[in-house]
């Protein structure tokens, strides 16, 4: 199945190949999707892209965008992710925030922060993940206590994503407290400046090196000001945040350059005197693969086409985030088979295959069905609101 372009936007996908091939490395590309920290290279090249008009083509003219469709945003994430599974630098800002704040948010946090979103200037990190709240966003727990113009927070988040070197905390907490309020309608959306008194960061390391965190939230006074749309409907826009996430950060062309690092050591490595690519039993697990992606960006592209045409989303992001995650770990585990006890070789060692680059993604993948929402909660909302099932808890 294929959606189509349009002649403006392949000419558009054209001129950004050019502009990739020239400015962006690997060294650029993996600060962000290993959340190594975005440093002065990524940074520079998140301003170049807005300086070549890269950035904002779907958004209002007004906030610094161009008001073209949004597919053009797409292409943008597509070409990123064909060059080592890159990402737009500031993404979660890019991705996350600023379509919310277009949705939900008041004239003066459209003027103050999407100019400066479109621009590659600031970044956010997300805050809805708690100890005991997981996946269960409606269950967190921290609290903001109103306190004349301000409110008062205190709590802890966890597995906090890029809190180590973003400006500004994307945070849900709590704001009625009544015992008989309903979980769902209690929970306010803020923007807090990561360098506010009272907030502090704490470095939690993954297995395959990423840095997540935990962040502390002691007496923070945050502005009423900074409060995203309407007080206890932040549980709403969070959701509708994660669809815009489904959408552009589960991108399946990010996957592809792990196959190809595949399809090249099959050829290049020989057992027994004959290529691996000449065993049956490899040869079928890579066509599985690249039959998978195949699927898998057609789930995507249909997501995207809803989106793009303002038509309403329900469960199918969901279905995308899903299968691309566990495709992902089909991916990683049938690479791991192929490359045998070298598999177990990280970067680094002269012995190892494919530049680490497998045995990194064998790693990372564990979490790819956890993140942004594990797939059991995924199944829950898809039996919920595409098969019209009863709750199950």
């Amino acid at each position: 199945m294929d959606f189509g372009y349009t002649a403006e936007e392949q000419e558009y996908r054209e001129k950004l190949r050019a502009f990739l091939d020239r400015e962006l490395n690997e060294t650029i590309a993996r600060q962000n999707w290993e959340d190594l920290g975005v440093g002065p290279e990524a940074r520079e090249f998140s301003r170049k892209l807005a300086a070549f008009g890269f950035l904002g083509m779907s958004w209002p003219k007004e906030y610094g965008g161009k008001g073209l469709s949004q597919t053009y945003d797409f292409i943008l994430l597509d070409e990123l992710g064909q060059r080592w599974g890159a990402h737009v630098p500031l993404d979660v800002g890019y991705t996350m925030v600023g379509p919310t704040i277009l949705r939900r948010g008041g004239e003066a946090l459209k003027k103050e922060f999407l100019p400066q979103i479109v621009n590659g200037e600031i970044e956010f990190c997300l805050g809805y993940t708690e100890p005991d709240a997981g996946s269960d966003l409606a269950s967190l727990k921290m609290e903001a206590v109103e306190d004349g113009d301000d409110f008062i927070i205190n709590g802890q988040k966890t597995f906090n994503t890029e809190c180590h070197y973003s400006e500004y905390h994307w945070l849900a907490a709590r704001t009625d407290l009544r015992p008989e309020a309903l979980r769902h309608q209690s929970i306010t959306l803020f923007i807090v400046n990561m360098d506010s008194p009272g907030v502090t960061v704490r470095p939690m390391m993954t297995m395959s090196g990423e840095q997540t965190n935990e962040v502390f939230y002691d007496n923070v006074r945050v502005p009423k000001s900074r409060i995203v749309g309407e007080k206890n409907k932040g549980f709403y826009y969070v959701m509708e945040a994660i669809g815009s996430e489904r959408n552009q950060v589960f991108i399946p062309a990010r996957l592809w350059p792990i196959l190809h690092e595949l399809i090249a050591y099959a050829r290049d490595t020989a057992f027994n005197g004959k290529p691996l690519a000449e065993d049956a039993r490899i040869r079928d697990k890579i066509a599985q693969a690249a039959v998978e992606l195949e699927v898998a960006g057609v789930l995507a592209d249909h997501s995207r086409w809803l989106e793009s045409n303002h038509l309403q989303m329900t469960y199918e992001p969901e279905v995308t985030k899903i299968f691309i995650s566990e495709a992902e770990q089909r991916l990683a585990k049938n690479a791991m088979e192929i490359l045998g006890l070298f598999g177990q070789l990280l970067e680094g060692s002269k012995w190892v295959p494919a530049r680490g680059r497998i045995a990194w993604e064998w790693l990372h993948s564990f979490m790819t069905t956890l993140g942004g929402g594990t797939s059991e909660v995924g199944r829950s909302v898809i039996a919920q609101r595409g098969l019209g099932l009863p709750r199950s808890f």
